[in-house]
This record gives C-alpha cells, structure tokens and sequence, in this order.
C-alpha cells in the first residue's frame, strides 16, 4: 500500500456541476453522475443505466411501463487496420416491463438482443465478434441472438430482498457494452446501515454480453485481465457461448466455484463520497476494492472533484496464483471550467494481473479499446479534454499511455504452432468522440480510437484505428 502515498492527484472532467459562490447547489450531488458520464462518453462505446441517458429510465424500473433502447453500431473503415481487421454494422434492442403485484413485492422481465443491420460487409472474412452475440458462421450467416433476464423482489423497513437474472450493479459489474449487458444470477439484500447502503449478494451463474468478446480478445489480448478469461470462440476447444448462463467454475479454468459472495457498503457525508466492496470468489480469488471522492466548489460555473482507487487480489487458486493477484491503485481529479472539463489520471499495478473474468472496469485510466491498467507491472496515465458548446453538444479527446507490462501474450501461429511473447513497446491509446442529442430520446456518437498494443512488432503490427457511429434511440 506504500503506492497509495506516491499517488499524484490528477484534474478530470465534471459535466454540469453546480457550483455557485462559492456554496455547492443542491443540484450538485445528483450532478456526480454527470462527472461519471464524462468517463462513459469517452471510454463508449455505451451503457444501460439511466444516469447515462442511453436508456429514459433503467431497464428494470418496476413502474408498469415499457423502458429500453433501440441502438445501431456501425464500424467504417475497421478492415484498414492492421490489428483487428473487422467489419460489423448491428441493430440491438433492450426491453424491460416491470410492475408492483402488491405493496413491496415486484416482478419485472428484461430482453436484450442484437442483428445484422444489412450493412455488414459480407465479402470480408473478418466480422467483429463484439458487435454480434452468436458464433459468426461465416460472412453470410448474421444470426441474430438475445439474452434475457426476469426478477422478483421484495421491500420493506429499510430492506430490499431481490432474487434475479439480470444486471448486477456494483464497481465489479460496470463495464461497456455495445448491445446486451453482462446478466447474472444473483440473491441480494439491501438495505440502510449507519446512514449508508450496505449489500450483501451471491452470485451463482453469469451471461456474457455481446461486448465481452472484445474484452477477452481485442482489449484483453488473452491476458484474463480485461472482463473475461475464457474464450468465447466456438473454434476454441473450450468456449463460451454468450448470452447463455453459465456457473461461476465455468468462467474460470481449474477451479470448483459455487459462487461469489458479495458484501458492499457504500455512504455519502456531504461532499465526501466513498465505496468498499468485497467479491469473494469461491476457489478462485477474493477481491477487495474501494473508492472515494471529494468535491471542491471553487464558483460559480467552475468546480473540482479529487478521486482515489485500490483493488486488491488475493489468489485462493494454484492454477492462478504465479500469474495473478496484487493490488492496483489509482487517482483522478476532474476540474471543470464553464464549458470546458479536463481530466488527469493515474493508475499503478505491481507485480502480476489482476484476474478479471467477471466484466469489472472501475479503473480510472481506461480507453475505449484498452484496460492495460490492469496487467501486471503497469503505470498509465490519461488525459482527458471535453468541450461542451451547446447542451446537446459534446466534443472529446483522451490520451492514454500504458507503459509496458509483465504479461505475455499467447496464441498460435496460423501453423498451430503456440508461441508467447512478452511485451514490446509501450502501449497507447488516442480517442477522439462527437456527441450529439438532436432530440432528447435520441444521441448520435461518432468516435475514432487510435491504438498500438504493447504486443505490436514489424512483423505483426498490432495498431487499431477504428471509426465508429452509434445511434441510440431511449425510451
């Protein structure tokens, strides 16, 4: 933990922060959100939850009304690149009905899925895997997939009880997607506890999203770091298929799982804002992370928010623990100036990975197609830009820099032969976004990420220079 005191505070971005003379409005503290949408925007390609106005409300509101999204991705030029040479243009949809049967007790269903939108370019033999939720057969199969979930839940004095099939939040579970969301199988209580939110959870099955096939291949390199560590490939020996539930053992390799056991607790004390959750996964690994945050008025129109990080990993698994396990920590400060918001960042890994099969992104440093943060032996640094003219209009630009990590990379030659090569340049990552919400229901994304893998070498170039256009239609 002696990293933590050698943390230089950096400044990040705060969208709509109310800060007048020198007092913070009562708007404030529901404008944090608004500083985390900032981060959502610029790492995309997009989320679920209502405070990122891609959805009017969440999916699982229990209110007796429709809510979902209806959403289009389309990749431009992804096969002039020489890293992740792939072409995809997809429809997805997201619904949820939920209602009250009686006073406390409630019940929803939610359905997620994803199809070709007819502009796929089928006389490419590379189709992005992240764009679709079934195997890609081949460039003229497109098969549509969906994934669903249902919950039942019941409140009263203070408490919450939820059994469910459907998204898990906590700081361990939020992570981009591009059509269908993580789902998991999960019991929760929630309830009140000395003034702040206290859960506890256990886990017993998980789904993964349409996006998890670039958090295992493109993003993660098949370092496990990234979201998740068994391929999703169906040309793989062992695979995952996504949108299917699967046990906890599943997810990992050489491990007896039942589950994961989850406790959180969570509390607000004026400006001062902090989170400590415990996800312990049975057989495999037992994670701690906390957060906290403080916010400065400094007048009217112009505000600073000071964040800290740590995730610590202890390795309970023989098969796991030469290569994982550790802690990462990290700092950002976001300072917002009328109409302009900066954001530095930093994050700090020592030895080893962090085992990261279960779709969890909380570090400050990550890109749109980069999580190096979490690679063993890693220092990143971020900046962030963002400009907002009109209040329907955003403009942003970020720079990451990874550094290099321990970690290797390990694949097989076009021969079958395996090979494993260790990091070989620093790894980066430039992305560029324009935000627009012509109507209140409907947001246009254009975003272009630039990135070179640590990986790449004259004989395999692994840069990405990928343009992408993203239409989201809330309601």
């Amino acid at each position: 933990m002696n990293k933590i005191g050698m943390i230089t505070l950096s400044v990040a971005l705060a969208s709509e922060l109310a800060f007048a003379g020198g007092k913070m409005l009562v708007k404030a503290d529901t404008n944090v959100a608004a500083i985390d949408e900032v981060k959502a925007d610029i790492v995309a390609p997009i989320y679920t939850k209502a405070k990122y106005k891609y959805v009017k409300k969440p999916i699982t509101a229990d209110d007796g009304a429709v809510h979902g999204y209806v959403r289009m991705h389309h990749i431009f030029d992804g096969n002039d690149n020489g890293f992740d040479p792939v072409t995809g243009s997809t429809l997805g949809f997201g619904l949820g009905y939920g209602m009250e049967l009686t006073k406390g007790l409630k019940v929803g269903a939610e359905i997620y899925g994803v199809m070709d939108s007819g502009l796929t370019d089928t006389d490419e033999t590379a189709i992005a895997y992240g764009q679709f939720l079934n195997e890609v057969k081949s460039p003229s199969e497109l098969d549509a997939g969906t994934a669903w979930g249902a919950h039942i839940s019941y409140a009263s004095h203070g408490l919450k009880a939820t059994l469910a099939r459907s998204q898990f939040k906590s700081p361990f579970t939020k992570i981009q997607i591009t059509h269908v969301p993580n789902l998991y199988e999960f019991a929760r209580l929630d309830g009140k506890i000395l003034g702040g939110k206290a859960t506890l959870a256990y886990i017993t099955k998980m789904s993964y999203g349409s996006r998890s096939a670039a958090d295992f291949g493109l993003i993660g390199e098949n370092t496990a770091a990234a979201g998740m560590a068994i391929t999703p490939f169906k040309n793989s020996v062992a695979y995952l298929e996504r949108g299917t539930y699967f046990d906890i053992s599943d997810t990992v390799k050489s491990n007896d799982s039942s589950g994961i056991l989850v406790f959180g607790y969570e509390k607000k004390i004026k400006r001062f804002n902090f989170r400590v959750w415990d996800f312990m996964v049975d057989d495999v690994a037992n994670n701690i992370y906390a957060d906290a945050s403080y916010k400065i008025p400094l007048g009217k129109g112009i505000g600073m928010k000071l964040s800290a990080q740590v995730w610590n990993q202890n390795i309970d698994n023989a098969f796991y623990e030469k290569s994982y396990g550790g802690t990462m920590v990290g700092a950002e400060a976001v300072l917002k100036w009328g109409k302009v918001i900066g954001k530095l960042a930093y994050t700090s890994k020592d030895e080893g990975g962090l085992l990261n099969a279960w779709g969890s992104n909380p570090g400050y440093t990550s890109s749109i197609f980069s999580r190096n943060e979490y690679r063993g032996d890693v220092d990143a640094y971020k900046a962030t830009l963002v400009y907002n003219p009109l209040k329907n209009l955003k403009f942003m630009v970020s720079y990451a820099d990874y550094g290099q990590s321990d970690m290797n990379l390990n694949g097989k030659k076009p021969d079958g032969t395996a090979f494993s090569r260790p990091s070989q340049r620093d790894a980066t990552e430039r992305d560029i976004a324009i935000v627009y919400k012509p109507l209140p229901q409907l947001t246009l994304k254009l975003f272009n990420a630039n990135r070179t893998s640590e990986y790449s070498i004259a004989t395999k170039k692994r840069t990405q220079n990928h343009t992408r256009l993203i239409m989201n239609y809330a309601f």
